[in-house]
């Protein structure tokens, strides 16, 4: 069979292996010249590392060198990445530095127009393109004269650089990751740093009270507790005095609002290191529950123009670079409006985050959002190889339907709506996980999953039942 994989990322690596693996043709297309979709170079940003270790965040047959840090550096995930294509073999069906432009339902399959001008078909089509990987900044008002002014604005996945930064008055919008990563890097190089976000985060911390994060997050034990926020109560009391203590967010005035449990609404962030004391001593001002009103650019008495950010309480701010830190936008721009894969909200509407039920031949890889996103995107292209095959005994699509809308509400409910068009599954990366391992019969041994309940689940440990899963359908 044909397959056409649109992304060269994590999820779409996973599925370009996997499904070659299972004997199938496959042609994966990217717009960037390299792979890796945010780990590409082309997107790199000055401070990017791995949010998980690299324990969590490698996938279970290809583990990173045991000699890096914990949290890789963006260039060394990138080499992991190409090290996964190399060590499978499966280069010479990337087609990187190729968009697709459109791609249209055929009777046989699916038609693919190309950037290039060239058309591809292809049987089945994999959606890999990535929740988080198209910036969404913010047209702001007066974005032309900030500009004639001198002024820039960029995500920080849009080649930022220190020299963008160098000697010059930052504003940093927004507080997630990304944000706060960017700051810290680029606060060494210039005149000036401001982080302005519309609304605080809890961030966690790498280590609180003994305990590494992850051995709280990515355990079974962790999801029952971010689940059922309220019913673990003391918990979360505990956990915030803690947080707020250690990071001495109450002296900095930056302690969020809300229950330390809104984390997951937040899609988990954590601190990134030595930020707070950045902020302590100086070297970065929060100036929180504000937003960018106006971009100007002011004449001063020399007649010289100045990049200005007014802020909607009222403040004027020096900005030579915007770092517009503001999310990504989830959409398939390739996908012609009658093919109905999101609700009137915006939701894809995808059962196990993988299937839609009304457009036949196409799959989506990596569109649930999660803490384990590469075992994810690898368990999810083992349940797309196991579904094109036949392999997969399916509820009816009523019931399909009623499921996923059913997770679509109570996704929404838990997250305030920032559940990234319905694709983030937090607190439930494990449980996702094993949805689609029952479907493909790999369950995990008992001694495995009673281990996950007070450690950290490990991409390693799902390595024997991927394995034989692959194997039943080759």
């Amino acid at each position: 069979m044909q397959i056409a994989v649109i992304g060269a990322g994590i999820a779409g690596l996973a599925a370009t292996k996997v499904l070659t693996v299972v004997g199938h043709g496959v042609t994966a297309f990217d717009t960037e010249p390299d792979l890796g979709g945010v780990w590409s170079p082309t997107r790199h940003y000055p401070g990017l590392t791995t949010q998980n270790t690299r324990m969590t965040y490698e996938y279970s047959d290809h583990p990173a060198p045991a000699s890096w840090p914990d949290y890789p550096s963006a260039q060394q995930w990138h080499s992991y990445l190409r090290g996964y294509v190399d060590r499978f073999g499966f280069g010479a069906s990337l087609r990187l530095g190729t968009g697709v432009s459109r791609a249209e339902p055929t009777p046989e399959g699916w038609d693919l127009h190309l950037d290039s001008g060239e058309r591809f078909q292809a049987e089945q089509l994999v959606v890999a393109n990535g929740v988080f990987s198209q910036p969404l900044v913010p047209d702001w008002p007066g974005r032309a004269g900030h500009a004639e002014a001198g002024g820039v604005v960029k995500a920080p996945s849009q080649q930022l650089t220190l020299d963008d930064a160098r000697d010059k008055y930052v504003v940093v919008v927004g507080y997630g990751k990304s944000a706060c990563d960017t700051a810290m890097a680029l606060s060494a190089v210039a005149a000036s740093v401001i982080v302005v976000p519309r609304r605080l985060l809890w961030k966690g911390s790498k280590v609180l009270l003994g305990k590494h994060f992850e051995d709280v997050a990515i355990t079974r034990l962790g999801e029952r507790l971010f689940a059922n926020p309220r019913r673990f109560g003391p918990v979360f009391r505990v956990l915030s005095r803690a947080t707020v203590k250690q990071q001495g967010l109450a002296a900095l005035g930056l302690v969020p609002p809300g229950r330390f449990d809104d984390i997951i609404a937040g899609t988990a962030s954590l601190a990134t290191d030595g930020f707070f004391d950045m902020v302590r001593a100086g070297e970065i001002a929060v100036r929180r529950d504000c937003s960018i009103a106006e971009l100007r650019g002011a004449r001063a008495d020399s007649g010289t123009g100045i990049p200005e950010a007014v802020l909607d309480d009222g403040t004027v701010l020096r900005a030579d670079l915007i770092v517009a830190a503001t999310g990504f936008e989830q959409s398939v721009p390739f996908l012609g409006p009658s093919l109905t894969v999101q609700n009137a909200d915006g939701e894809f509407e995808l059962f196990r985050n993988t299937l839609p039920i009304s457009v036949p031949n196409l799959t989506f890889a990596g569109y649930n959002a999660s803490l384990t996103s590469s075992l994810s995107a690898e368990v999810g292209a083992v349940w797309i190889a196991a579904h094109l095959a036949g392999a997969l005994n399916l509820p009816s699509p009523s019931a399909r339907q009623a499921t996923i809308s059913r997770d679509l509400a109570a996704r929404k409910a838990r997250t305030r709506g920032k559940h990234a068009s319905g694709t983030v599954v937090l607190p439930y990366s494990l449980g996702t996980i094993d949805a689609m391992l029952s479907d493909l019969h790999a369950v995990l041994p008992l001694r495995t999953r009673t281990a996950q309940w007070t450690r950290r689940s490990y991409s390693t440990d799902f390595r024997d039942p991927l394995a034989a899963a692959v194997r039943a359908l080759t």
